[in-house]
């Protein structure tokens, strides 16, 4: 179970930042069942999770909730600038969760 679900987010990852190649609306879709896996994550994982863990499931829900923002309000270029700012904050972060963690889930 836990291999299937560390295996759908770094699916779902690749997908998500090949937005340039997929488009726009695959991007969301990849990035919604990433947030979903991350979630599932969180519950399998997250015993202990301390306050760092909680900051980057904010940064995934606020870099989600943005991206769903400027898809709908486009003529607002600030919000997809904001959008792809905090998105690769939470790049930054997740790549030092998978280093950090990384014998542990595979």
């Amino acid at each position: 179970m836990r291999k299937v679900l560390n295996l759908g987010l770094l699916i779902s990852f690749i997908v998500t930042m090949m937005a340039p190649l997929t488009g726009v609306y695959i991007h969301k879709l990849a990035s919604l069942l990433f947030l979903v896996f991350s979630i599932l994550h969180v519950s399998v994982y997250g015993r202990r999770m301390n306050r760092r863990g909680g900051y980057l499931m904010i940064i995934l829900v606020i870099a989600f909730v943005t991206g769903i923002l400027g898809m709908i309000l486009d003529q607002f270029s600030v919000i997809l600038a904001f959008h792809k700012g905090i998105s690769i904050v939470a790049m930054f972060f997740l790549a030092i969760h998978i280093f950090r963690f990384h014998k542990k889930i595979w």
